[in-house]
C-alpha cells in the first residue's frame, strides 16, 4: 500500500392522474376516464397460459396519450432558444432504453435483461389496446430465471422494480408452507403486496398535494412561532423570510402529531396470527415540542393526512396492486422434488399447488375485505436448479412460467466489469466512504484486475456464491484502512496488487485446506 501526503480533503385530479387514467373523447363529446382496471376482470382463462412467446403480453404503467391544443405562436415575437429535450419517462421506453437502464447497474446477463425490459413495455402496451375489451383478455408472460447463485437474478428484478416505481415484493419460496401445515400461507404473498402497495399510493397523493401540504405547514408553524414572545409581532412575510434563511431552525415550538398504538397480537394456532381489536389501530393525538424544521415536518404530515383519505389510499393501493405489481419468487426450486426420490415432499408439492391459483389468476380476499385480483401482477420466479430440473415442477406451474431464461455462471472479465462498470459500483462506494474520514482511496487498474483474479479462483475451488465473492474481497482488503483511518486522514492511499493478495491470503489457504476436510 503506498502513501501520498495530500491536503485533507475536509382530491379528484390529482387521485385520476395518480391512477394513470386516460381521458378519453367519447362520440357523445363528453370526456370519460378509463383506466386497464376499469372493466371487470374476465375470469374465463385465468391468466398466462402455455404460450412460449415474451412478446405480446402484458401492459401496465397507463400513460395520459390526450392531446392538449397549444396556443398559436405569435409571428412577431422572436424565436425561442431550443430547449434541452426532457428524458424519456420510464413507461414510455422502447425495450432497448428499458434495458439501458438496467445496464446501468448490471453486468451481463442479456437474455434476462432482455425478457424483463419486454415484460415491462408489455405492460404499456396492454393499456393502448383496443377495442379496450381486449385487454382484460391479455395476460402477463410471467419468467423463469435459472442460473447459479450471486449472477444476479435478484439484482434484475430489484432493479425493474426501482426503475418503474412499482409495488414489488420479494419472497422466499421455502418460507411458505401447504395449507394445514405450521408456517405462512401462500396467499398472504398478496396480502404484503397489497400493504406495499398503500405505502406507494400514499407518497403518490401526498406528492400530487405537496403544495398544499407545505402552505398548511407553514400556516401551522407560524401560528406556533408567533405565541413566542419574542416572535409576537412577526408578520408571516416576516416568518417566512427568517424560516427560509434558517434564523428560526433553534427555536422550539409545540406542535400537535398523531400517534399510532400497535395493536396486541398473539400467534394461534397453525401459526396463524390473531390480530385483537379489529379495523384501524387506534390513535390519540399529542403535542410535542421540537424545532422549527422538524416542527414543519410533522406539521406537513400531519396535513397530508387530513387531506387524503383512507378510502382513497385504498383505491390507489388495489389499482397499483393489480395492475403494477410484481411479484418476486426466490428459491422456487426448493420447494420442486426430484420426481425420481424415493420419497417426494408433500409440504413442497403443496406449495406449488397453492401458489398455482396466485399465478395463473385469482380473487384473494385480505384482511381488510379488499378483494385483489391476480390477473396481471407479473410473477418472476429464480432458482439454480442445482438438484431438481425445472420440468420437476408441476406441469400447471411450468405452463404459467412462459418465459424462461437461463443466466451464466460469472466469468473472472464479469468481475472487473461488475467492480468498475455499474454507475455505483464497489470501487466507488470505497471511494466515497473513505472520503468522509478525509482519505483519498484509488485502486489502479492492476488491482481491480487482481481482486477479479482472487474472486474467481475462491469461486472455482470453493462454493461458487458469484458476484457476492467480491464484497468477502474487498472488506479482506479495507478491513485495515477503514479500521485505522484516523492514522490515514489526509492520506492518499494506492490500493496496489500486493495488498490484495496479502489481505486475502489467508481466504486463498482455508479454501485449499479445505479440500482435505472430511
Amino acid at each position: 500500500m503506498r502513501r501520498c501526503f495530500a491536503p485533507r480533503i475536509a382530491v379528484t385530479l390529482a387521485l385520476a392522474s395518480a391512477h394513470g387514467v386516460r381521458w378519453c373523447s367519447s362520440g357523445d363529446n363528453t370526456d370519460k376516464p378509463t383506466t386497464g382496471a376499469s372493466k371487470k376482470k374476465s375470469k374465463k382463462g385465468g391468466k398466462g397460459g402455455n404460450s412460449s412467446e415474451k412478446e405480446g403480453g402484458e401492459g401496465g404503467n397507463d400513460t395520459t396519450d390526450a392531446t392538449k391544443a397549444t396556443p398559436k405562436a405569435d409571428a412577431s415575437a422572436e424565436p425561442a432558444a431550443p430547449a434541452t429535450p426532457a428524458p424519456t419517462p420510464v413507461r414510455d421506453m422502447l425495450p432497448k432504453q428499458l434495458m439501458g437502464e438496467l445496464d446501468k447497474f448490471i453486468v451481463g446477463q442479456s437474455d434476462a435483461k432482455r425478457a424483463v425490459a419486454v415484460a415491462l413495455r408489455n405492460r404499456w402496451r396492454r393499456h393502448q389496446v383496443e377495442p379496450v375489451e381486449m385487454r382484460d383478455e391479455i395476460s402477463p408472460k410471467n419468467i423463469l430465471m435459472i442460473g447459479p447463485t450471486g449472477v444476479g437474478k435478484t439484482e434484475i428484478a430489484r432493479r425493474m422494480a426501482k426503475v418503474t416505481d412499482a409495488p414489488f415484493l420479494k419472497v422466499e419460496a421455502t418460507k411458505y408452507t401447504e395449507v394445514g401445515f405450521k408456517g405462512k400461507d401462500v396467499e398472504s404473498i398478496i396480502e404484503d403486496l397489497y400493504a406495499v402497495a398503500k405505502n406507494k399510493a400514499r407518497s403518490r397523493l401526498e406528492k400530487g398535494r405537496e403544495e398544499e401540504g407545505v402552505k398548511a405547514a407553514h400556516d401551522t408553524v407560524y401560528t406556533a412561532v408567533a405565541r413566542l414572545a419574542d416572535f409576537a409581532a412577526l408578520t408571516q412575510e416576516e416568518y417566512r423570510a427568517k424560516f427560509d434563511a434558517g434564523e428560526l431552525d433553534d427555536v422550539l415550538v409545540n406542535v400537535t402529531r398523531t400517534v399510532t398504538a400497535p395493536q396486541p397480537k398473539r400467534e394461534g394456532a397453525m401459526g396463524i396470527e390473531i390480530m385483537f381489536g379489529g379495523g384501524e389501530p387506534p390513535a390519540h393525538r399529542e403535542t410535542v415540542s421540537r424545532k422549527v424544521p422538524e416542527a414543519f415536518q410533522i406539521a406537513k404530515q400531519e396535513a397530508l393526512r387530513k387531506m387524503i383519505t383512507d378510502n382513497a389510499v385504498t383505491e390507489l393501493a388495489k389499482t397499483l396492486a393489480e395492475e403494477e405489481g410484481i411479484v418476486f419468487v426466490d428459491e422456487i426450486d426448493k420447494v420442486v422434488a426430484d420426481a425420481n426420490a424415493a420419497s417426494a415432499d408433500v409440504s413442497a408439492l403443496g406449495v406449488q399447488q397453492d401458489l398455482l391459483p396466485l399465478v395463473e389468476g385469482s380473487n384473494v380476499t385480505l384482511k381488510d375485505g379488499t378483494v385483489i385480483s391476480t390477473d396481471t401482477i407479473l410473477f418472476v420466479c429464480s432458482g439454480a436448479f442445482h438438484v431438481v430440473k425445472p420440468s420437476d415442477m408441476i406441469a400447471e406451474l411450468q405452463g404459467r412460467l412462459p418465459v424462461r431464461v437461463e443466466l451464466e455462471a460469472l466469468t473472472e472479465a464479469d468481475f472487473k466489469r461488475i467492480l468498475t462498470e455499474p454507475e455505483f459500483n464497489l470501487v466507488r462506494q470505497q471511494v466515497a466512504l473513505m472520503k468522509v474520514e478525509g482519505i483519498e482511496l484509488s485502486f489502479p487498474d492492476e488491482t481491480v484486475d487482481a481482486m477479479a483474479e482472487v474472486a474467481a479462483t475462491v469461486n472455482r475451488n470453493a462454493q461458487n456464491i458469484g458476484a457476492r465473492r467480491l464484497h468477502t474481497v474487498m472488506e479482506r482488503i479495507m478491513d485495515e484502512p477503514s479500521f485505522n483511518c484516523d492514522a490515514h486522514q489526509g492520506e492518499k492511499l494506492v490500493i496496489t496488487p500486493d495488498d490484495v493478495h496479502k489481505a486475502t491470503a489467508e481466504l486463498k489457504k482455508n479454501v485449499e485446506l479445505a479440500k482435505f476436510l472430511l
